[in-house]
């Protein structure tokens, strides 16, 4: 097995060689790769000019649309229609809690909810009995 300071100087010499590859590569590819530059800055510019069109465009249409009495109508309806949904969703979600809530708290027509059952354990609770009706003899 080698030495790991080897084993790194052999790595730092294999990259360094594929380093100097593409940096031939790259001083070969100069002179087209001015134009190919060029080109691409053209495009960029011709992108963001287009974008820039689209933008004003539509910023044009938005504010015409918002001067418009009619369109002003019915944005506000379609803001009216949002609230409504929204109070709808709210009230029914509200319906639905305290439907559960009540139906948890209580049984079947106002009842309450029957105790639970002693579980394993616990032990069991002395039964209530009327007074004088006692297992053995009291002292009176």
């Amino acid at each position: 097995m080698a030495d790991p300071k080897e084993a790194w100087n052999d790595v730092g010499e294999r990259f360094a060689s594929w380093g100097k590859r593409v940096s031939e590569r790259y001083r070969e590819a100069g002179t087209t790769g001015e134009e190919a530059a060029r080109e691409a800055q053209h495009k960029l510019e011709e992108a963001a000019r287009e974008i820039s069109d689209q933008l004003g465009r539509a910023f044009t249409a938005l504010g015409d649309t918002l001067r418009d009495e009619e369109a002003k109508k019915d944005l506000r309806e379609a803001v009216g229609a949002i609230g409504e949904a929204v109070g709808v969703t709210v009230s029914e979600a509200g319906e639905a809690v305290r439907r559960r809530t009540a139906s948890t708290t209580s049984g079947p027509a106002g009842e309450s909810p029957p105790e639970p059952e002693p579980g394993p354990g616990s032990k069991p609770e002395p039964e209530s009995r009327p007074e004088g009706e006692g297992d053995g003899p009291t002292a009176s």
